[in-house]
């Protein structure tokens, strides 16, 4: 997941948070994130702090077809964490942690390799003082 995949996710998540009535009161827009099912009567909504105060069904009364009724904001996000886009980015990101694993043996090795290098130097150096005694 690049860094502005990463963005674009956070700012729609911050607007769905905006888009309530009333975002001071709202868990979610607090960080908490607390969105969930609502059901009665046979009905299902979302909400977080009132009655399906994130999405809900409607009737329209201009052709009395069903629609849902929320912030634009919050159907935009909505779609955004869709499966389809969510999982791709979660793949993304468990190859991106299996890499940074490598990269930590990778370094980890390299150290040891410049250890050992200074101390092959110090050594030379070390070798070479004693051979113009000898030959001193």
């Amino acid at each position: 997941m690049t860094r502005e995949e990463r963005q674009k996710l956070r700012e729609s998540a911050r607007a769905a948070a905006d888009a309530v009535d009333d975002p001071s009161r709202h868990a979610f827009a607090r960080g908490r994130g607390d969105w969930e099912l609502q059901t009665s009567n046979s009905f299902r909504r979302i909400g977080a702090h009132g009655d399906g105060d994130v999405l809900c069904a409607v009737t329209q009364r201009s052709d009395n077809h069903p629609d849902l009724h929320a912030a634009p904001a919050v159907l935009k996000y909505i779609v955004a964490a869709q499966p389809a886009v969510v999982l791709p980015l979660l793949d993304q990101l468990d190859v991106a942690e299996m890499l940074l694993s490598k990269l930590s043996e990778v370094e980890a090795r390299l150290d040891e390799t410049d250890r050992k290098f200074r101390e092959a130097q110090i050594l030379v150096e070390q070798l070479r003082v004693a051979a113009k005694r000898v030959l001193s």
